[in-house]
């Protein structure tokens, strides 16, 4: 029995992709939206539009990810195909959200960009977001360690996921890949226990904005990276399985005809006579 070719490369169907794509612009328009309206003055940098803003891009965000699960009518997918759909979203997801939060907080602390204020402008996205955890207002060297790290791997991955979406990667290839995605997440999640565990240590102390801060946005914006990476990560280990498998079941076919090629050498048969004699 031949075992059915899987897309690890393409899994999405037309009306996943439309979604996933919604978001994103939907999530850049709100982002682009504040920053150039709290930057200019047009918005004013109150708790109610911090509460508004978080609610129409981050429900959006943390809801994204039960749309893998959603076939399209009469779609049959494996459990590899759904496997490598939740690791192709999750990969470019985790990577944009490292890079693009921590990469100015790194940056902008030694050029006193993220001083207490009133009037963020330009820097409200990630101001607001500092509200509610004040590490990221303070120079912490905690946090720069972590930044660092996180900026590291998540770069990793972005660079990662621009290869497994190609169609014509070889299996080895993406078996390298993968691999080096597993390495990635996991350090990203390494990351995310040691910045939560460190605060529920210190009682909550750095969580500002009451009740909003604490559920929504320290804990209810940040649930996919609690959540999601051992999934993923399970999810690639049944991709590395299965293309080991395959690339050694190939192997043994390849091993298996030259023997014959062979035995028929010396029985005096040609190799491509072979399916002829009986």
């Amino acid at each position: 029995m031949i075992e059915r070719e899987h897309n690890l490369a393409r899994p999405f169907a037309p009306h996943r992709l439309r979604i996933y794509f919604g978001v994103l612009v939907w999530t850049a328009l709100v982002f682009v939206a504040m920053t150039i309206g709290v930057g200019v003055g047009l918005i004013p940098p109150t708790f109610t539009v911090d509460v508004v803003a978080n609610m129409l891009f981050g429900i959006p965000v943390v809801l994204l990810f039960f749309v893998i699960w959603w076939d399209a009518p009469g779609e049959q997918r494996s459990r590899l195909e759904k496997a490598a759909e939740l690791t192709l979203v999750w990969l470019p997801y985790t990577a944009f959200s490292q890079i693009a939060y921590e990469l100015p907080f790194l940056i902008g602390h030694p050029f006193g960009l993220w001083e207490p204020t009133s009037d963020p402008g330009w820097k409200w996205l990630w101001w607001q977001y500092a509200l509610a955890d004040s590490r990221y207002g303070s120079d912490s060297t905690f946090m720069f360690g972590l930044e660092c790290v996180a900026i590291a791997a998540g770069t990793v991955v972005l660079v990662v996921w621009t290869r497994l979406i190609r169609t014509g990667l070889s299996d080895e290839s993406r078996i390298r890949n993968l691999w080096l995605a597993f390495m990635g997440i996991s350090m990203l999640y390494a990351t995310t226990s040691v910045y939560f565990i460190s605060e529920v240590r210190a009682g909550f102390g750095d969580v500002g904005q009451g009740a909003y801060g604490l559920w929504f946005k320290f804990i209810g914006e940040n649930s996919p990276f609690i959540v999601l990476p051992p999934l993923v990560l399970y999810a690639i280990y049944l991709q590395i399985d299965y293309l080991t498998r395959r690339i050694g079941a190939r192997q043994v076919s390849a091993s298996t005809a030259d023997d014959a090629d062979v035995a028929d050498g010396r029985a005096g048969v040609a190799p491509s006579r072979r399916a002829t004699v009986g």
